[in-house]
């Protein structure tokens, strides 16, 4: 083989053929990263797409969160603490009256206690009523009528079988002796 059939080979349809394809071969791969760049483009911008979505929903969801802890608040939370301040206002009430009624059983004990020290204790109604009222289990008040008749200092007389009601003056049950 000679030189010009080497270069008649070369230069006859071969190269030519091979130059063209390999024209035809860059054109299309730069058509197929043209494309794939463009896809690439899209697929981003449907991420983009897809991030905004999510964060709209994200703040959708927020602001529901926002509007429904607020009615919650307004609408339930709110009493809820008014009535627990008027409940804590009422207990405090109830501790004074309580602790003032507490002082005065004190001060009623510490009464009953030294009427027993009293001279006229064996006579005294207000005793005999105390120790009446121990003994009834009921605690059923039984002697209204004597309690009015000891207070204007008169006695029943206890000899009477009857129970007609016959009031004496100044009886023995009188502690101060007077008549009234």
């Amino acid at each position: 083989m000679t030189f010009s059939e080497i270069l008649n080979i070369l230069l006859g349809g071969g190269l030519i053929g091979l130059i063209v394809g390999i024209i035809t071969l860059k054109a299309a791969v730069r058509k197929a990263n043209a494309e794939a760049a463009q896809a690439q483009a899209e697929a981003k911008k449907a991420e983009a797409d897809a991030e905004k979505a999510k964060a709209d929903a994200d703040g959708v969801r927020i602001t529901n969160t926002e509007n429904a802890t607020r009615i919650l608040v307004e609408n339930i939370v709110k009493p809820l603490k008014e009535e627990l301040n008027a409940t804590r206002d009422d207990l405090q009430a109830t501790k004074r009256e309580m602790a003032s009624t507490k002082r005065e059983m004190q001060r009623l004990r510490k009464a009953v206690e030294s009427a027993s020290n009293c001279p006229h204790s064996d006579d005294c109604p207000v005793m005999r009523k105390l120790r009446d009222n121990q003994k009834d289990s009921d605690g059923a008040d039984t002697d209204r009528a004597d309690q009015s008749d000891l207070r204007h200092g008169s006695v029943r007389n206890n000899n009477d079988p009857k129970g007609s009601g016959a009031v004496e003056q100044g009886g023995d049950r009188n502690p101060c002796r007077q008549p009234p």
